[in-house]
């Protein structure tokens, strides 16, 4: 496949610590034939001069400013359309990626829409750790339920189609983008994953996670906006069918009477739907189901708690 041509969508926002080692790693894979889009996001460090410092070097780089703020879903909906290959990967700026990511993802696509893999933690000095973003993981026997309630497919492990773009455009303007992205992929049931680490994904203050904790009853407000946000996001896609559309938009019901009091509808559908909605965090039996439903269902503290 080295003729197609695979875009990188890099978006930047004062990232010149980690920029050069990210870099490096994306011009140092095994597959060539690539297209590396930087969009900088009105940086106020050297990360722009750092990017047009690559690009002076290798012609497959391209850099644009942007003229104003978009933030973060703006920014990367921006980078993926003025992409022009046959199929586009993600970057976050801080990261690393194995050399043979995209080769890898590319062998492994088929006719899936989109492909990803999996990420082991580095501390912010670059340091290893044991900690894989993904455990145990597999897509066999789930539906799109499993990507109502929490995500899985982070945008710097992804590689899609160029017709992919058709369905996703544009972003939203809260929620995730790589949730919107990986919950319309498996709605179609267009999305593979690579059971492999392909990803060094850097962890430090300053970055941006989608990933929640089920296990941990504690839930913060700020957990509680996410979710809210992207339940708001999902029901809005055109292409649910009336039936999968009518669940969505009861489940966001549902769990907006948190705001108020604690949600029996929420109870009832999280008891009844556990195994679908939270297929990916752990096998509970009844009495466990029903427990973690309630904890689920209770009323939400107020935001200034």
């Amino acid at each position: 496949m080295e003729d197609k041509l695979v875009s990188i969508a890099l978006c930047t926002y004062n990232g010149q610590k980690y920029l050069r080692e990210q870099l490096d790693s994306i011009i140092g894979q095994t597959y060539k034939n690539l297209e590396i889009v930087i969009v900088d996001d009105r940086s106020t460090d050297d990360t722009i001069l750092i990017a047009h410092e690559y690009a002076a070097k290798d012609s497959r780089i391209k850099c644009i400013e942007n003229e104003t703020t978009l933030g973060f879903n703006k920014n990367f909906e921006k980078a993926l359309s003025v992409t022009s290959g046959a199929y586009i990967a993600i970057s976050d700026q801080d990261d690393i990626w194995d050399p043979q990511k995209i080769q890898i993802l590319l062998e492994n696509i088929g006719d899936s829409w989109l492909v990803f893999c999996n990420s082991v933690y580095i501390n912010a000095d670059g340091t290893p750790t044991d900690k894989k973003l993904l455990s145990n993981f597999s897509l066999i026997g789930k539906n799109y339920k499993a990507l109502i309630l929490n995500n899985y497919i982070t945008g710097h492990n992804t590689l899609f189609i160029r017709d992919f773009l058709t369905y996703i455009l544009p972003f939203p303007v809260i929620g995730f983008y790589d949730w919107w992205m990986g919950f319309i992929a498996f709605y179609h049931q267009r999305l593979t994953y690579v059971d492999q680490v392909l990803t060094l994904y850097r962890e430090h203050p300053d970055a941006v996670t989608n990933t929640f904790n089920f296990d941990k009853v504690k839930r913060g407000n700020r957990f509680f906006k996410m979710m809210l946000n992207q339940l708001n996001v999902l029901i809005k896609y055109p292409n649910l069918s009336k039936e999968d559309s009518a669940y969505i938009i009861k489940l966001n019901n549902a769990f907006k009477l948190k705001l108020n009091k604690t949600s029996l509808p929420l109870f009832k559908i999280v008891a009844r739907d556990y195994d679908e909605l939270f297929s990916f965090v752990k096998a509970r039996k009844n009495i466990s189901k029903i427990n973690f439903a309630y904890r689920f269902s209770k009323k939400q503290k107020s935001f200034e708690e």
